[in-house]
């Protein structure tokens, strides 16, 4: 049995070193400074290059849903080691999957790599929630702020090692960066004490049922839940590949558009430590509405105000992601239980591979039907308003299930039976 001291240690350890491995699973978003190289070096096609991306993210669902199993079912140690290795060796490899054709490197880096990152990502937020039972929020935001902060840092770092010594070396020198921080991780990460025991320190601090997988989507807050994620996050995937030209096609110095996506992936990372550790007091739901009416409120300014409010509308936007990426983990756990979280919150992200598969083909199609730009951030506005909705409806139908707890506990309800 683990004293105060040492228990407090334990978590802080575990959210440290959880963070650094989470780190690095920010990687696939700057394979935007990869490409060009790959392209050069290999002869792919834009659209041949790109798919390595959207791959990842297919794949990062899976994974996350088969490391939340591993972990519920035997240890968190074992899931970040097994998902570490693979992710370690995913990128090692891509350093052997420069050929003429892209196949090899849509297994390493787009297949592999999305299911080993995701078996991680999952796995540390959930036990780190674990660690910290009153403050879900400020846990699962730490984690997540990690993701978000990878391109900040190593964006520039990679950038002047391609220069100097070419795609390949750079894949491997990341490589094995990813291998030190899961290895690292794995030496501190474990569930606390009675973690998955019925009554026990950590599961009894929440109310209500704690739903198995194949429970959870079995009902309605499931859905609501998945549909309020996916609809949530496609204003974000529509204005990101854009926010740079969209500027600069409205006269927005190239030195401004630059530095307010800048500015928005600061604001990314910031929200999702900032919105979820808020939450932590006064609500979840709270805290969503009012980054989806933002988020809203953004996409149709981008459509009536004057020019120069396109730079602000970017980074709302930008914080408006963060804001989702950090609040969902703590609030699907809150809604579901901590005893399965790992395994529920995969489930759910797979808005996040829906919404990044449908906004490019929002996008594509608006535009290859000739129409003009202000459309799709229209569909952007209306996308954050059925977001919206899908919130209410989830609240909603939380409100009715505690109230048919209650009524069902309830003194005369029990004298009745």
């Amino acid at each position: 049995m683990m004293t105060g001291k040492a228990n407090s240690k334990t978590k802080y350890l575990i959210l440290i070193f959880g963070a650094f491995a989470v780190f690095f699973t920010g990687y696939p978003h700057i394979w935007s400074i990869y490409q060009p190289y790959a392209m050069e070096l290999t002869g792919w096609s834009q659209s041949q290059a790109s798919m390595c991306f959207y791959l990842y993210f297919v794949t990062f669902v899976l994974g996350n849903i088969f490391g939340g199993r591993i972990q519920d079912k035997y240890s968190p140690r074992i899931a970040v080691i097994c998902g570490g290795g693979i992710f370690t060796v995913s990128v090692l490899l891509c350093a052997l999957a420069l050929r003429p054709s892209p196949l090899m490197m849509y297994f390493t880096y787009g297949i592999l790599q999305g299911f080993g990152q995701g078996m991680i990502y999952t796995t540390i937020i959930s036990t780190a929630q674990k660690w910290f039972p009153g403050r879900t929020g400020f846990a699962s935001g730490v984690i997540v702020t990690a993701n978000g902060l990878f391109g900040f840092f190593m964006a520039p770092f990679s950038r002047a090692l391609l220069s100097s010594q070419g795609i390949k070396v750079t894949f491997l020198v990341i490589g094995v960066m990813i291998g030190i921080s899961w290895i690292f991780a794995s030496i501190f990460i474990k569930n606390p004490e009675n973690a998955n025991k019925a009554g026990g320190n950590i599961i009894h601090r929440y109310d209500g049922k704690q739903y198995s997988s194949m429970e959870m989507i079995k009902t309605k807050k499931f859905y609501f839940l998945l549909a309020t994620m996916l609809f949530g996050l496609i204003p974000y995937l529509i204005l990101s590949p854009l926010s740079q030209t969209v500027q600069m096609d409205r006269g927005i110095a190239s030195t401004v558009a630059v530095a307010a996506v800048m500015a928005g992936s600061v604001f990314n990372a910031g929200t999702r430590l900032a919105l979820p550790t808020a939450a932590d007091k006064v609500g979840r739901i709270i805290c969503l509405k009012v980054v989806l009416v933002v988020a809203a409120a953004a996409m149709i300014l981008l459509v009536i105000a004057p020019a120069a409010v396109t730079t602000v509308c970017v980074v709302l936007v930008y914080a408006c992601y963060g804001g989702i990426m950090g609040s969902f983990p703590s609030l699907t756990s809150n809604i579901f239980g901590m005893e399965h979280s790992g395994e529920n919150y995969g489930y759910v992200m797979l808005g996040i591979a829906v919404a990044t598969l449908g906004a490019p083909a929002i996008t594509n199609t608006a535009l290859g039907r000739g129409y003009d730009i202000n459309v799709v951030f229209t569909i952007g506005a209306v996308c954050a308003a059925i977001s919206f909705l899908f919130l209410l409806l989830l609240e909603r139908e939380i409100k009715r299930e505690k109230c048919s707890r209650s009524k069902i506990t309830s003194p005369k309800a029990i004298q009745g039976n």
